[in-house]
């Protein structure tokens, strides 16, 4: 157990208190930094952000008997066709795309076997194993359980068989809740999308309902599930056991509330004018107007949503331009790396195209996409050209830019230092699950003597009004007093968004990194914090 004995977190003070004047002990001009966004000639600047619950994401099966033969997406792994399961297989496919700053798995677990009975030990044992190999390398998981592996409707599990089940699993999830970013709805028919099932669940909406309401109990309070098409939403609220149907709203969202904790995972993303079957109902099918469409639009800022190509492009090319104006639309959070990619089919597909097709400054500027500081230039102010796939990933889910930083250059101790940081986020969407936004001193030593929580919500940060047919980027302002109550000398100011959970505050893996090239990111030599510095202030007599 590391020693967190030095550690003074105190509550934050408004905006207004630092807009006054300096605050008693401090005793030099105040001073405002001006940060900037990262250009494709930084160092890593081509590289994508390690930041957790966002971005593009690997699909595996986990939860197989060791050495036992298994189908699934990890047998493409770098060409090879392994004998038999190993946590090993999509070990490596994450390593391989650590450079686009991959942190999530989307993660198959199949309980086909086990249809009419109960889940063995041996199952249980291989889901906790599984789920600790995401642990220990830092990764979360879009986690999903399914039975029916195929269209054919030849087997597959009663509601009786479901709720069985899910009896067993509540406990590995709730004691792994904390890396788990979503747990899908899954359970009912073809790869758990929730069609072709055996049985026809998919046509009894209270069993769905019933279903949706296990999953959530499955969680703790707050987080979420998604749906595979946004009327499967409609059919389960509307269902007594879930209350009736109510529509998430910026004041509902992030509550305990059902409508508050379903999103939507587009597995059809862009698969044709429906989607592959997202809104198959006219009219004007996958754009404005369309019932299903504008349910998706209204809802998405507020909740995660998740997507992936058909196979092989089954629904036809797929424009990356085209891709990143809908998923600004429909706010992704994540995004499948392993449809239509040579990488895992052994033939080019869409994403190998947006690997190799420059995207502009002012193709973004023109529809109103995201556009970061110095995005496209070198550091003399040149163009520099991007590829559609380094937008699209650097954009999928939040994307936290400061803009400035103010605080006093000296402070005296046992006094606050003032601090307030101006920032935007670049992204497509917003942190979902809860995450601390604190204040943190260092010492000359790498310690952390002080921290100051500051309230701030990340849940909040939205990239742009929702509905705002012009898109324009929110500012948002942090504010906090830091008690320099530490000897004499000089304090790197830090800001530190660490995950909600306990077990995983001190793991700067799951840290949030701002997207800034003059904020240097920080940890401490125990590996306990992952701050974003924002400037030196020296604490004196």
């Amino acid at each position: 157990m590391k020693d967190r004995r030095w550690l003074v977190i105190l509550p934050v003070f408004g905006v207004a208190a630092l807009l006054s004047g300096s605050a008693m002990g401090e005793v030099a001009d105040v001073n405002t930094v001006t940060y900037h966004g990262i250009r494709p000639t930084d160092p890593g600047g081509r590289d994508g952000l390690w930041n957790p619950e966002r971005g593009f994401r690997i699909e595996t099966l986990i939860a197989e008997p060791p050495g036992q033969p298994a189908w699934g997406p990890a047998h493409h792994l770098l060409g090879l066709v392994p004998e038999g399961f190993s946590d090993d297989w999509w070990l490596l496919d994450c390593a391989r795309y650590r450079e686009h700053g991959l942190t999530m798995a989307q993660t198959y677990c199949y309980l086909d076997s086990y249809v009419g009975v109960p889940l063995p030990d041996e199952k249980l044992e291989c889901l906790r194993r599984s789920l600790w190999a995401l642990r220990s390398h830092g990764y979360k998981a879009l986690l999903r359980f399914a039975y029916e592996r195929t269209t054919d409707r030849t087997a597959g599990p009663t509601l009786d068989d479901i709720r069985a089940h899910m009896a067993q699993l509540r406990p590995i999830v709730r004691q792994n809740a904390d890396i788990i970013h979503v747990l899908q709805a899954g359970f009912v028919g073809a790869w758990g999308e929730w069609h072709s099932s055996a049985h026809g669940l998919e046509t009894d909406h209270a069993k769905l309902a019933d279903i949706v309401a296990s999953v959530l109990d499955m969680l703790p309070n707050g987080r979420m599930t998604q749906v595979r098409v946004p009327k499967y939403k409609r059919w389960v609220l509307e269902e007594p056991v879930l209350g009736g149907f109510q529509q998430v709203t910026a004041e509902t969202a992030h509550t305990t509330r059902p409508d508050a904790r379903i999103g939507f995972h587009d597995d059809g993303f862009l698969a044709g004018e429906t989607d592959g079957g997202t809104w198959p109902e006219a009219p004007n099918y996958g754009s404005p107007g369309n019932p299903e469409f504008d349910y998706m639009t209204d809802e998405s800022p507020y909740v995660p949503v998740d997507g992936e190509l058909f196979w092989s492009d089954q629904g036809g090319k797929i424009d990356g331009l085209r891709a990143a104006e809908r998923m600004r639309l429909h706010h992704y959070t994540t995004f499948s790396l392993a449809h239509s990619f040579s990488d895992r089919e052994g033939a080019p597909y869409s994403i190998d195209d947006w690997m190799k097709t420059e995207i502009t400054e002012r193709q973004v500027r023109e529809r109103s996409l995201p556009l970061s500081d110095g995005y496209f230039e070198d550091e003399g102010g040149q163009p520099v050209p991007r590829t559609q796939f380094e937008y699209i990933r650097d954009h999928l889910g939040y994307r936290i830019e400061l803009r400035s930083a103010t605080f006093p250059r000296s402070v005296r101790a046992g006094h606050d230092a003032t601090a307030r940081a101006r920032l935007v986020n670049r992204g497509f969407s917003v942190p979902h699950n809860p995450r601390p936004v604190l204040a943190v001193l260092i010492d000359e030593k790498g310690r952390v003597v002080s921290v100051c929580d500051t309230n701030a919500d990340p849940r909040t940060w939205q990239p742009f009004a929702p509905g705002d047919p012009t898109f324009a980027p929110l500012e948002h302002v942090v504010s906090a007093k830091v008690r320099a109550d530490v000897d004499p000398g000089q304090y790197r100011l830090g800001l530190w968004l660490p995950d909600a959970a306990e077990s995983l505050r001190y793991d700067p893996r799951y840290a949030v990194r701002v997207a800034n090239r003059d904020v240097p990111w920080w940890t401490d030599r125990d590996g306990t914090y992952g701050a974003n510095v924002l400037g030196t202030i020296t604490v004196v007599r």
